[in-house]
């Protein structure tokens, strides 16, 4: 009985399929070949590509193929060029799917007369996925979660980082040798196979295939074969399906070769926006994995992405050229003829689809588009069966108007960081606990050691996602704020203005809390719903500090006072950007990153700017130039705050905090800070969005000085005088 490894979806590979696959696999690992290899895998675990197996494969294998098909050649004809068929998987395929993919399809390609090889590379964001968008965030899971919340789930909790990691592989399989090491297993295939075409003219002609992330690869991938002395001619084909490659990276890297006639036919088939916009991720979000990259896993929300049909429809450039002839975009499910059919209607379906494949297969071979029959080898159905069936998700939850609204509240506090404690940050939550419990919310709490990174960001989420329409939310944070580095521009080695962040317990491991991470949470709001935050720390809301790290070491505290603010050091900004973005940790990797940045040209490189269109309200303890304080067992601002909301509940928010900007005691220079979009500063503070309490109010507020400005002095008076009609009315019953 031979023997078999069972893959993660449960099918087996023999050791001779394996060793087999050894003739038409090139794996890496981080973007690298194995150093060693066995000739006879017994196990997927086993199975490993080595640079001399690159150039066997080519030198060997490639050629003992078209001494094949050469003898196949009617007696007088000239042989026709080999197709070579270099296929990239997408990021969701893992290493066992990948070579299962590759032994299914392998001998329809040949049969077809195409020799075919498979990049088989690994990749950590099928199982980072899951984590993220199967119920590992918040106590209710993900499955009557939003489409907004789970993209703030995925962007806060992982997803980008993983995505950045893959797209650091891809690049770095493509590298040359860095510092003397070796070079990126991609790298050495495109130079065998430039060695081989010049030494052997005519044999061969190359076409390229991506799926999803597979088309990342090519983008770095395909321009090495046009590199060096020996560059060859031209690319046959470039066939990408539902590819998840940005549209910069592609503008940057292979749309110039396909304008020059150097990648001869390169098209895209994807799903029409309908169908994108019907599909779902993993069973809970309720659109294609495309959306979910651009909207959670680039750098900046939105991102435009080459598979995508409303994307393409404002990308000039691509679309100029994807326009120029019907069979460049084939937009499905849609049957087009023999070369331009799919009926793919999820993306993980492309790869499996008999009528892609189909069209796919004949667009390599070279069968005309024509309805005369042709000879090519039907897509093998076993082929078909690789990918997983994945339940539909339940339907957007909606929280139904009319129902009784609910106010619900998150206190955290933190004094327990092990260098840099604090003394009035839980007396602090609790304090705001008593407060707002007496108002009729649901608290719930977090202090001290539970409030890492994780259990803040989940309970945050947790909290906005499952309010409904009418509901009020409150979140009260009282701890350190800090200076970290802004990661999103376009620069490896500079890390451009310091941003602001929460501090949670665990900081100095790299676990903070930016402002993209609660921009993210707060755009989960549901309409309808009511979110207050109340932050009694270094974080104005204002994105970036206007108090250097240097000016905060030497500013002057307050006998008595406690700073609410702390400095990263070098080491702990070093494992900051290890935690949050890929991590060149070797001068390989850094040059793979400086190569992905390099050609995501719209890649967000300006400074971030304060949010002019969220729903939340934050009142801060201070300014942004400024420093919040604790004296005395509790936080400055919460002091005073606490104090006006007792005698005075029934304010609008810019009342309260023109209320709370005029008890603050003088001898602190610490002034509370309202950052609220439209009216929202009009409205009744932890009031429900139905209430009729506001009045008009200017474009936005937010109060930047030492005095109460004149749009906050005047919400107040009108806030007095409702009052004052609300007792008269109540007298008069």
């Amino acid at each position: 009985m031979p023997e078999t490894t069972t893959t993660a979806r449960g099918a087996s590979l023999t050791a001779a399929e394996l060793a087999a696959l050894r003739k038409h696999v090139v794996h890496t690992a981080d973007g690298r070949l194995a150093k060693t290899s066995v000739a006879k895998p017994r196990t997927v675990a086993d199975f490993a590509t080595t640079a001399a197996d690159v150039r066997r494969m080519i030198e060997v294998d490639l050629a003992a193929f078209i001494d094949q098909q050469t003898k196949k050649t009617p007696p007088g004809e000239t042989p026709a060029p080999v197709p070579v068929f270099i296929w990239a998987h997408g990021g969701l395929t893992d290493k066992d799917a990948g070579l299962l993919t590759a032994q299914r399809q392998t001998g329809w390609w040949k049969k077809n007369g195409v020799y075919p090889i498979h990049l088989v590379w690994e990749s950590g964001f099928k199982t980072t996925l899951e984590d993220v968008v199967r119920g590992k965030a918040g106590k209710r899971g993900f499955t009557d979660l939003t489409d907004l919340a789970v993209e703030a789930a995925a962007r806060v909790l992982g997803g980008r980082k993983f995505w950045d990691d893959m797209k650091l592989d891809s690049a770095g399989a493509c590298l040359p040798s860095v510092g003397g090491g070796d070079p990126g297993g991609a790298f050495v295939l495109a130079g065998a196979l430039r060695e081989f075409m010049a030494a052997n003219p005519g044999a061969i002609e190359l076409h390229i295939g991506g799926h999803s992330a597979g088309s990342i690869y090519h983008s770095h991938f395909v321009p090495r074969l046009f590199e060096g002395d020996d560059r060859v001619d031209s690319v046959k084909t470039v066939t990408f399906l539902a590819p998840a490659v940005r549209i910069d990276t592609f503008e940057a890297t292979l749309l110039p070769l396909a304008e020059a006639g150097k990648i001869e036919s390169l098209s895209i088939f994807t799903m029409d926006e309908n169908h994108e916009k019907r599909d779902n991720t993993a069973g809970i979000y309720r659109k294609s994995l495309l959306y979910l990259v651009s909207r959670a896993f680039e750098a900046e929300k939105d991102a435009e992405i080459l598979g995508v049909e409303e994307h393409l429809r404002g990308s000039g450039r691509t679309m100029a050229y994807l326009g120029d002839r019907s069979e460049r975009l084939v937009l499905g499910p849609v049957t087009r003829g023999p070369r331009s059919s799919t009926q793919a209607t999820s993306h993980g379906d492309f790869d499996n689809d008999e009528q892609t494949m189909m069209s796919l297969a004949r667009r390599v071979v070279g069968v005309p588009d024509s309805n005369e029959a042709d000879h090519v080898a039907v897509f093998p159905a076993r082929a078909r069966e690789v990918g997983e069936f994945v339940p539909a998700p339940r339907p957007e939850p909606t929280g139904a108007r009319g129902a009784a609204s609910r106010k619900l509240a998150l206190c955290i506090g933190i004094d327990a960081y092990p260098r840099d404690p604090l003394s009035g940050c839980v007396a602090d939550a609790e304090s705001w606990a008593k407060a707002l419990g007496d108002a009729g919310f649901q608290v719930e709490s977090i202090h001290n050691g539970d409030a890492t990174r994780d259990a803040i960001l989940r309970a945050m989420l947790d909290k906005v996602s499952s309010a409904r329409d009418g509901d009020v939310v409150a979140i009260q944070f009282a701890g350190h704020g800090t200076f970290v580095p802004d990661l999103d521009g376009d620069e490896t080695d500079e890390f451009g203005p310091k941003d602001e962040a929460l501090c949670p317990v665990d900081f100095r491991d790299g676990q903070l809390i930016v402002d993209d991470d609660l921009g993210a949470i707060w755009d989960a709001i549901p309409e309808g719903v009511a979110v207050t935050l109340f932050f009694d720390s270094c974080h104005s809301g204002s994105v970036n500090r206007e108090i250097t790290p240097t000016e905060f070491v030497s500013r002057k505290i307050p006998a008595g006072a406690t700073p609410r603010m702390t400095v990263l050091d070098a080491g702990e900004e070093a494992a900051f950007r290890e935690e949050r973005a890929a991590s060149p940790d070797d001068p390989f990797r850094t040059a793979a990153w400086k190569r992905v940045v390099e050609v995501e040209t719209d890649r967000a490189a300006a400074p971030p700017t304060p949010r002019a269109d969220g729903r939340e309200v934050l009142i801060s303890a201070c300014q942004p130039d400024q420093v919040a304080l604790e004296t005395n067992g509790h936080g400055v601002f919460t002091t005073a705050a606490l104090g006006v909301l007792a005698k005075t509940p029934k304010l609008t928010n810019a009342a309260f905090v023109a209320a709370v900007f005029d008890v603050l005691d003088d001898t602190y220079e610490q002034r509370p800070m309202l950052s609220a979009a439209g009216d929202l500063g009009a409205r009744g503070l932890l009031s429900s969005v139905h209430e009729a309490f506001a009045t008009a109010a200017p474009d936005s507020v937010e109060s930047n000085g030492h005095r109460a400005p004149a749009d906050v002095r005047t919400a107040a008076i009108v806030a007095i005088l409702r009052a004052t009609a609300d007792l008269l009315e109540a007298g008069g019953d």
